[in-house]
């Protein structure tokens, strides 16, 4: 199994080790003196800027995620004609066709479900914690903002890699036309 596929397969699992890698590490850094907390109103304004930065990238991946559900119900259904072979029934449709209605279409609905998920989570969070975190642990909201951006980098690179799987199939259904 590719690493890709492993990493598909656990990718929350492995969203949240890496942003508990990355925190672990910044908090390292701020121990040993390397990297200074910033001030309160700096780390204030920067978590309010992760969560609209996590609500607008949910609304992007969200957006892609409508079309393709769209694109399913307009979708023509995989059946074979009677006395057709398999391959005279993909002849017929298109690859994105095929890739509507394979296994392949449910995956990639879950993984950008659970993109969302994870944003709009990262985004709530975000502003619960400027709320009702109390002046004493402000120097905590660093944390977030470091395991805040991870999460949002690795989601929306986990989207852009399924939407460059979904124009490769549509590239191909151009180039064997």
């Amino acid at each position: 199994m590719r690493i890709i596929d492993s990493y598909f397969t656990y990718s929350v699992l492995i969203d949240i080790f890496l942003a508990l890698l990355a925190v672990v590490g910044c908090y390292a850094l701020v121990c040993y003196d390397i990297v200074a907390t910033p001030d309160k109103s700096l780390l204030l304004s920067t978590t309010s800027d992760i969560a609209n930065v996590a609500f607008t990238s949910a609304g992007f991946v969200l957006t892609f995620l409508t079309l393709l559900v769209s694109f399913k119900i307009s979708a023509k259904p995989f059946k074979k004609k009677k006395k057709e072979d398999v391959e005279g029934a993909y002849e017929r449709h298109t690859l994105f066709d095929l890739f509507l209605n394979s296994p392949l279409y449910t995956e990639t609905i879950r993984h950008l479900k659970n993109g969302v998920k994870e944003l709009i989570v990262v985004a709530i969070l975000g502003y619960v914690l400027k709320l009702a975190v109390p002046t004493v642990h402000f120097n905590y909201l660093l944390y977030f903002v470091v395991a805040a951006i991870v999460f949002i980098a690795i989601v929306l690179w986990r989207s852009l890699l399924v939407l460059s799987g979904v124009l490769s199939v549509q590239d191909k259904k151009k180039e064997s036309n």
